[in-house]
């Protein structure tokens, strides 16, 4: 717990893939408000970066994708009430020479 009432949960997801991976799913349903930093580093290649949120932790959908393309960046997305998922994740998919690592903050 981090301030007066306040529950803050930090982890990476994903932490230097360098290969078509999908993260751990994460327990966000004590959480209405979701936060993912996307961080593409040393990339050369291509490599698309998809948060997934699911309902029951088993079928998921995607809610955002980052494709990045000869270049490096760094993205942050938001999710509040009107988008939430119980569970979520991230996953790279044609992924080639870059690395990606992805981190979830939740709060409520």
């Amino acid at each position: 717990m981090h301030g007066a009432g306040r529950y803050v949960e930090e982890t990476t997801n994903l932490s230097a893939v360098t290969t078509a991976t999908t993260g751990d799913t994460v327990d966000c349903r004590w959480y209405n408000r979701i936060t993912w930093f996307l961080n593409c580093t040393v990339n050369t290649g291509a490599v698309t970066v998809t948060i997934q949120g699911s309902i029951d932790g088993t079928n998921w959908v995607d809610v955002q994708a980052k494709t990045y393309t000869g270049a490096t960046g760094n993205d942050v997305y938001h999710y509040g009430y009107n988008t939430y998922y119980p569970y979520m994740r991230t996953k790279t998919s044609t992924h080639s020479n870059s690395t990606v690592t992805t981190f979830i903050a939740a709060r409520n």
